[in-house]
């Protein structure tokens, strides 16, 4: 009896819960029907970007799903996405809970994915702050030619070979980033650059996968490997950066700031001394935390992108030659291209443009939470929501870009070939109050890395080899867009 009774109340219980779910409902945006308990869980798998632009066509530009039990709501228009982040920016800007991001970040104190907070609104400051002292100008262009000069090397050295690039491409940017961030450059055999390199790529499996923990944070009490994995990983990138925080307070001095992490080592400083209230929010964690956002923040989005522009460009070679063309009439042979130079090679930047648009990095960006009970579009939204904005779909728009599947950077130029304003529609790190804050350091990393190697070699898909697949790698779910492996041979420019 005991047992039956049990069984019914736990019935009941899931019936009386969904049904509850059900009613609240009405008053937010349609979706799909859910299941109690797993509610539209099927559909967060494999490419959940190209699913939420089929969903779209049916229950409109916002709609709802469950994921488990989750409330989720989803962007698929520009208009809805200027609505909920740009002019309700605050009650939007949240973060969810997710288990698996609050371990990366050390119980949220991070800016990436904590929640819309004090503490993360002077994280942002400090951020920015050290993104303009030392990040970009001079600094980072210095730091750009020193890795690109190293890689232009080594890819000479493989000339006539059908190669990867890969673990390249890793290197060059790794190199950069860690330069500015905390003044290391690697070598291919480094063993820190290795477990960096290990440590991504194993997040981008994991993350790709899915985790049900995320999903039903009860699970995280059960022994879990996945989850063993994440806390073992995170200790060891975490130790990484402490070391290097620990090294540079050794050596700090207030006037000579190395690199962005004495950036971060005088504003725990000045803050000291200045004794303001929230000095509890500039602990070591939350330094090296900050330092994290810095250095993955700007190397992923950059390595991804080059990625795909050498993929592009190997594919469509008038396009590669027009920028090459471009390059050599404005920089020359004589020196690597400058941030000076972006002005005058306009056809350069929109192709970065368009591999920003065909390649949407992030198709689903980074999910946010609503802070308060509010509403769009004229629908109920609960307090702690996740909203999920579909870039992929904003990117794919035919109404606003006619021929979304093209790759045409011309898009972004006039018959004169000037740069046209910038469509509102394009937003490779995405928008609001929650976009990335690395924007400027990434687009900057971008022009001067593809300029620099585009000027100086070819890039040829392998003879033989048919045409290679243009869509993203499925391994990485709907978190990340990211082509699948590839090789090109590399002939000098002459």
């Amino acid at each position: 009896m005991w047992l039956m009774t049990i069984t019914v109340g736990l019935v009941t219980l899931v019936l009386v819960t969904w049904l509850r779910d059900y009613v609240k409902r009405w008053r937010m945006p349609p979706g799909p029907f859910f299941w109690p308990i797993i509610g539209n869980i099927y559909f967060f798998s494999g490419r959940m970007y190209t699913t939420c632009t089929d969903l779209a066509k049916k229950y409109g530009d916002v709609f709802s799903l469950k994921m488990g039990m989750t409330d989720v709501v989803v962007l698929n228009s520009l208009d809805a996405v200027k609505e909920a982040f740009v002019k309700k920016g605050v009650d939007f800007a949240g973060r969810p809970y997710i288990l698996s991001m609050d371990i990366f970040s050390e119980g949220g104190k991070d800016i990436a994915f904590t929640d819309y907070s004090p503490t993360w609104k002077l994280h942002r400051k400090l951020f920015h702050g050290a993104i303009r002292g030392y990040a970009l100008g001079e600094n980072l262009q210095t730091k750009v030619h020193e890795s690109l000069e190293d890689t232009i090397a080594e890819f000479t050295k493989m000339e006539g070979q059908a190669v990867d690039l890969e673990v390249y491409i890793y290197k060059l940017v790794y190199n950069v980033i860690c330069s500015a961030a905390f003044g290391v450059r690697y070598t291919m055999d480094d063993e820190e650059f290795n477990t960096l390199m290990k440590i991504n790529k194993d997040t981008e499996e994991i993350v790709g996968q899915g985790l049900l923990a995320d999903v039903y944070p009860s699970l995280r009490f059960l022994p879990s490997p996945t989850l063993t994995t994440i806390r073992k990983m995170t200790k060891q990138y975490m130790g990484i950066m402490q070391r290097h925080l620990e090294e540079h307070r050794e050596t700090f001095d207030p006037s000579n700031l190395r690199d962005i992490t004495d950036h971060m080592i005088k504003a725990q400083k000045d803050a000291e001394e200045e004794g303001i209230q929230d000095i509890n929010s500039l602990t070591d964690t939350h330094l090296r935390q900050t330092i994290s956002d810095i250095f993955g923040g700007g190397t992923d989005t950059t390595i991804f992108t080059l990625r795909w522009a050498i993929l592009y460009l190997a594919v469509y070679p008038e396009i590669q030659e027009k920028v090459a063309a471009e390059l050599d009439s404005v920089v020359g042979r004589d020196r690597l291209p400058e941030l000076s130079d972006r002005e005058a090679t306009p056809y350069t930047e929109a192709t970065i443009l368009e591999v920003m648009r065909m390649g949407s990095i992030a198709p689903l960006s980074l999910p946010h939470a609503t802070t308060v009970d509010t509403t769009l579009r004229g629908y109920q939204i609960p307090k702690g929501t996740w909203v999920m904005p579909n870039l992929w779909a904003l990117h794919r728009d035919p109404d606003t870009w006619g021929d979304p599947d093209v790759f045409r950077p011309e898009r972004f130029l006039d018959e004169n070939g000037k740069p046209v304003p910038k469509p509102a529609a394009l937003m490779p790190f995405s928008a609001g109050r929650r976009a990335c804050p690395g924007e400027a350091v990434g687009k900057a990393d971008t022009f001067l890395l593809l300029g620099g190697l585009v000027q100086n070699f070819r890039f040829s898909i392998p003879e033989g080899e048919g045409p290679p697949d243009l869509t993203p790698d499925d391994k990485t779910g709907g978190d990340t867009c990211i082509p699948y492996p590839y090789k090109v041979v590399m002939t000098c420019r002459k």
